[in-house]
């Protein structure tokens, strides 16, 4: 997690002073004197509650697995996944089945495809509201068709047993994964439950919902630094960004995201490069670092009821 964080971060810095020499200091420096931050408050708000919307679809897809954990260390629980939000395409969330399985026992491959599935409704949830931006500003829906038709097709590779089964012979011949195949039973049956019809629907509406709050916070971000870009033109540009980022399957997307929230705001939104690079930046501290901050936060938090749980039992 240290590692993913630090190189998170230098890739940052990285996009950062790649910012600043596309807009040049002097305009960015202009732009971010000029931003509202009394807006500020409400954008982290809107953010949190779209991480709020985020947990019960969690607590959904373990009530389906029937695990069980109490309310508050499944909430430190969740909150600690997201500082692997830096993590190539957020998989490194993989981490909140680690936590569950030290507290109620079950095993990571049942509840790992939970983050799968996760990610899965994380995509159909923003390709949807990309979809919407670009059905009503004729932006050209085919890229985002595709993606869609790309993600139905991910699914059904997860809950084919045939496929599952062809894996297992995969992994059998080679003795550094071979260890993994007994869990493959475990996490093909997850996974089958998990993105069945009617959960799949409920938790892309869950999703879709929750990304509608930060389409909001990122909206917010656009007309505090000055942009009269309407609401679905910032949600087109903000979802083929983070669309991109997850696909460059760098540790967050750091610089596939930056590039693309950067470009797209001056050749779509029409704005000047000097704000559009403040955008960018407000856009990314409080989507991605704000995640990440929060997810050290209850890394912590979970670290300390674990350790509160072990001398509990140590003294039994």
């Amino acid at each position: 997690m240290w590692r993913n964080l630090i190189l998170a971060l230098a890739l940052g810095v990285a996009a950062f002073v790649g910012i600043t020499v596309f807009a040049g200091l002097e305009e960015l420096a202009a732009a971010a004197a000029g931003f509202d931050y009394s807006l500020i408050p409400a954008i982290l708000a809107l953010v949190s509650l779209s991480y709020a919307g985020r947990f019960v679809r969690w607590l959904y897809y373990l009530r389906l697995l029937g695990v069980s954990v109490p309310l508050g260390t499944n909430a430190a629980i969740f909150t600690a996944g997201l500082s692997m939000t830096v993590s190539p395409g957020k998989l490194g969330e993989v981490l909140k089945s680690v936590f569950i399985r030290q507290v109620s026992g079950d095993p990571v491959a049942r509840t790992a495809p939970a983050v799968v599935a996760e990610r899965v409704t994380d995509g159909t949830g923003m390709l949807l509201w990309g979809l919407l931006g670009a059905l009503a500003f004729s932006f050209g829906p085919g890229l985002l068709i595709f993606f869609l038709l790309f993600t139905a097709f991910g699914v059904a590779v997860l809950r084919s047993k045939r496929l599952s089964m062809l894996a297992e012979r995969l992994l059998s011949r080679v003795p550094l994964l071979r260890r993994l195949v007994p869990h493959l039973h475990d996490f093909h049956a997850s996974s089958n439950q998990l993105l069945a019809a009617r959960p799949l629907t409920v938790a892309t509406v869950i999703s879709f919902l929750s990304w509608g709050l930060e389409c909001t916070a990122v909206y917010l971000c656009s007309v505090a630094a000055g942009s009269e870009s309407p609401f679905l033109v910032v949600v087109f540009i903000f979802a083929i960004s983070s669309i991109a980022g997850s696909l460059s399957m760098l540790p967050g997307g750091i610089g596939a995201a930056e590039a693309g929230l950067a470009v797209m705001f001056v050749t779509v939104a029409g704005m000047a490069r000097g704000p559009a690079a403040a955008l960018t930046f407000v856009i990314r501290l409080a989507t991605l670092w704000y995640a990440t901050a929060l997810g050290v936060v209850g890394l912590l938090v979970v670290r300390a009821l674990l350790s509160g749980r072990e001398e509990a039992e140590a003294t039994k």
